[in-house]
C-alpha cells in the first residue's frame, strides 16, 4: 500500500469534526463579546480605544459568516489589536516626535512588534493608517500654535514636523478643506499677520486685513 493510500484510510476513519459551539471563544458570539469585555475594562481610561472594541465587536457580529469582517483579515489570521499599554506607548511617542522625522520602525520598536504586524494592528485600532494619524496629529497641533501663538505658517510648519511650508499646506489642506491662512482667519478674531509668501496669502484666500476692517461700522 502506497502512502497516499494509507493517509486516505487512515482519513475514512477519523471521526468527523464535531459542530462548532455557536458560544465558543471562536465564534463571532464569542469574539465579541471578548471585544465587549476589552471595552468595559477600559472605558474610563481610554474611550476612544473602548469605543474601536465596541465597532469592531459589532461589525464581528454582523458579519453573519463565523469569519471576523474583511478588514481584520489577514493570511487568513485574525489581525490583533494594540493593547491599552501599546496604545499608550505610540501615542506618547508620536505626539514627543511631532516635530522631527517618524519612523514606522521606531513605532514598532517600543511596543516591541514589527513593522508589518505593528502596521496592520495600528489600523485595527485606530481605524487609519500610521502616516494618516501622524498627519492628523500634525494638523492638530498646527491648529493649535495658529490659535494660541504669532508664529508664521513656514515656522509652524517646521515646529510640526512637515517638510517645508508647501508641504504642511497641501496636507492641511486635504484634511481641512481650507489653506492654513484661511483657516486661521476664520477661527480667530484678530490673526497675527503672516510674512508674504505664507500658505495662501498671495491666493486671494479671504480679504486683506485692512478690507475686512474698513467694512466694520464705527461707534456712535
Amino acid at each position: 500500500m502506497d502512502v497516499s493510500q494509507s493517509i486516505l484510510d487512515d482519513d475514512r476513519h477519523e471521526p468527523r469534526p464535531e459542530r462548532p459551539d455557536p458560544l465558543s471563544v471562536d465564534s463571532p458570539i464569542g469574539m465579541a463579546t471578548r471585544r465587549l469585555d476589552v471595552a468595559l475594562r477600559i472605558w474610563d481610561e481610554d474611550r476612544a480605544q473602548a469605543r474601536s472594541q465596541i465597532k469592531v465587536a459589532v461589525a464581528i457580529l454582523q458579519s453573519g459568516a463565523g469569519e471576523p469582517p474583511t478588514q481584520e483579515r489577514q493570511l487568513g489570521r485574525v489581525t490583533r489589536h494594540l493593547v491599552p499599554w501599546q496604545v499608550r506607548k505610540v501615542r506618547e511617542f508620536i505626539d514627543a516626535s511631532l516635530d522631527s522625522n517618524i519612523r514606522l520602525q521606531d513605532c514598532a520598536t517600543r511596543i516591541r512588534l514589527s513593522t508589518g504586524h505593528f502596521s496592520r494592528a495600528f489600523k485595527a485600532t485606530f481605524g487609519t493608517t500610521v502616516l494618516d494619524y501622524i498627519h492628523q496629529r500634525r494638523i492638530e497641533r498646527a491648529q493649535h500654535l495658529m490659535l494660541l501663538s504669532e508664529q508664521t505658517s513656514s515656522e509652524i510648519a517646521l515646529s510640526c514636523g512637515f517638510a517645508d511650508q508647501a508641504h504642511y499646506c497641501r496636507v492641511f489642506r486635504a484634511m481641512v478643506g481650507l489653506s492654513p491662512n484661511a483657516w486661521r482667519r476664520r477661527n480667530m478674531l484678530l490673526a497675527p499677520n503672516d510674512q508674504p509668501g505664507s500658505c495662501g496669502a498671495s491666493q486671494g484666500h479671504g480679504p486683506p486685513a485692512e478690507k475686512a476692517s474698513a467694512g466694520r461700522p464705527g461707534r456712535p
